[in-house]
């Protein structure tokens, strides 16, 4: 009986051992998980050398989102806070670039071109995407941070997207009109005719073939002076040498279709001088 017991006795130290044995395992393992835990990836934090970690998708989302609201308070949080200013998400465009996207927002502009972002060996791109998306408030600021636009096609990035503020600006600060697509420079071309910006049309450096450009709609630079009945700017072109006999020019695809003559628009509105001007 006693030798019983004694079994029952040494059977149940050993069963109490097991179960210490894995209850201190158990609390091992959860002591590593929080350890894991409270190390793993934040959603955002600074370090010691005031930068952050890279953020989530779900930052990124929030931060671009903020961005295509215009939300120029929630964007400075943010990059105070949860997004470094040089961070460019994988599959995203660049940040500056979804601001020029989003509206002329020159104090969301700031933001990166001031704050710190990496952007020197980009600041050409802007330049061309302020250009294309029309953003003159942004566009000048870039210039004055040293943006290139002399030599890489803004100027016509801009009249082709008929952005002639943007244009004009561009070209009287210096920008090469013949360089790119110069459908951008004859349509400015076409607009300073209409607006009497003759400060443009002096810049223009236009050829003769400039001067006989005719649009799809079959005018030339002449023909829109007479139908606005400018006779000023009828003179000044007769001068540069433009060809008072080339008709209405309907070229826009493989066949050219031809119609009234300068001086027969001139005689229909009964522009005396114009017609004496024209013949």
């Amino acid at each position: 009986m006693k030798k019983l017991n004694l079994k029952v006795l040494i059977f149940l130290i050993i069963i109490a051992s097991s179960l210490s044995s894995c209850e201190q395992k158990v609390k091992e393992k959860r002591k590593v998980e929080r350890e894991t835990l409270d190390v793993a990836h934040p959603v955002i934090a600074q370090t010691d050398q005031g930068k952050y970690s890279e953020p989530t998708w779900q930052i990124v989302d929030e931060f671009y989102d903020a961005i295509s609201a215009n939300n120029t308070k929630m964007v400075s949080d943010m990059l105070a806070t949860k997004f470094p200013v040089n961070f460019q998400p994988k599959n995203k465009i660049r940040p500056l670039d979804a601001v020029i996207r989003t509206a002329d927002n020159l104090q969301l502009a700031k933001l990166f071109i001031d704050g710190g972002a990496n952007m020197e060996d980009k600041k050409d791109e802007f330049i061309l995407g302020a250009s294309e998306h029309k953003r003159l408030a942004i566009l000048k600021y870039l210039v004055e941070k040293g943006a290139k636009f002399k030599n890489n096609g803004a100027f016509n990035k801009a009249g082709f997207y008929h952005f002639y503020d943007g244009a004009k600006y561009l070209l009287m600060s210096g920008a090469n009109p013949n360089i790119g697509d110069v459908s951008g420079k004859l349509w400015v071309f076409h607009e300073a005719v209409r607006k009497s910006d003759y400060t443009v049309l002096n810049a223009l450096r236009l050829t003769k073939d400039d001067l006989e450009f005719n649009d799809c709609d079959g005018k030339t630079a002449l023909i829109i002076a007479i139908k606005t009945n400018n006779i000023e700017m009828v003179k000044y072109l007769l001068k540069k040498g433009v060809d008072r006999n080339k008709p209405e020019t309907f070229d826009c695809g493989d066949d050219i279709y031809y119609g009234k003559l300068p001086i027969e628009f001139a005689k229909e509105n009964n522009f005396k001088e114009m017609v004496e001007l024209l013949k």
